[in-house]
This record gives C-alpha cells, sequence and structure tokens, in this order.
C-alpha cells in the first residue's frame, strides 16, 4: 500500500520571519534609529580646565548707581504691597474714628435740638402766658 504523502515541513526562515511579524505586533513601533557622527566630526579627547579672569571691581560711582537702582526697583515692587497694607490699617482705624465722631456729633445735636425746643416752648408759653394776663 501506498502511505500518503507527508506534508512538506515550513521552512525555518519562513517560521522566524512569522514569528518575527508576530512580536512585531505586540512590541509597538520602534524607535528611529540614532544619527550617527559623519566621520569628518570632531571629538574632544582631552578636558580642558580654563578659569575665566576675574571681574573688575566696580567703582564708587557704579555701585552707588546700582544701590539707587535696586532702591528704586525694589520700591516699585514693593510699594503696591506697603500701600495695601497702610490703606488696610488706616481704613480700620479710619472706621473707629468715624464711628465715634458721628456718635459724638448724634449726642452733640440731640442736646441742641432739646435745647431749641425748650426755648421755643419757653417762649411760646411765656408768650401765652402774657397774653393772658393782660387779656383777663
Amino acid at each position: 500500500m501506498a502511505e500518503p504523502p507527508e506534508p512538506s515541513a515550513p521552512d525555518a526562515d519562513e517560521v522566524l520571519s512569522k514569528a518575527d511579524q508576530l512580536l512585531a505586533r505586540h512590541r509597538g513601533p520602534r524607535p528611529a534609529a540614532r544619527a550617527e557622527p559623519p566621520v569628518d566630526f570632531p571629538l574632544l579627547t582631552e578636558v580642558v580646565y580654563e578659569t575665566p579672569p576675574p571681574a573688575p571691581a566696580p567703582t564708587e560711582e557704579q555701585l552707588a548707581a546700582l544701590e539707587r537702582d535696586l532702591r528704586l526697583e525694589l520700591l516699585a515692587l514693593l510699594g503696591p504691597e506697603f500701600e495695601r497694607m497702610i490703606e488696610a490699617r488706616v481704613h480700620e482705624r479710619l472706621g473707629e474714628k468715624i464711628d465715634e465722631v458721628l456718635g459724638l456729633t448724634r449726642k452733640v445735636l440731640e442736646a441742641e435740638v432739646r435745647n431749641a425746643v425748650r426755648d421755643a416752648l419757653a417762649q411760646v408759653i411765656a408768650e401765652e402766658t402774657a397774653r393772658l394776663k393782660g387779656g383777663a
């Protein structure tokens, strides 16, 4: 009897390429290859330590100008904050003083109104009493 022909074995390269394709799907995109520098690209092979020359010392005039500029700049930056703080404190004290002055003014006005009404009533009573005495 004749045996059926065996299926042909897959080629090893074919199996590896399919495995690579399967793995590539799960890995995601590969990062771009880093560009190599050109052949004539210079490379630093020696570390050179060089200290910069010291800066020239500023003159007295330059220091005075720098100090003046710094003061002006600080005032410009801190001025609005100082104004806000002073305004808040003055506002508190001013409110208290206004309440105090208004209370005192109210008391003085009440006393003045009472005196004016008392004087007006006394005058009306005196006139009415004189009219009644004179007419009787």
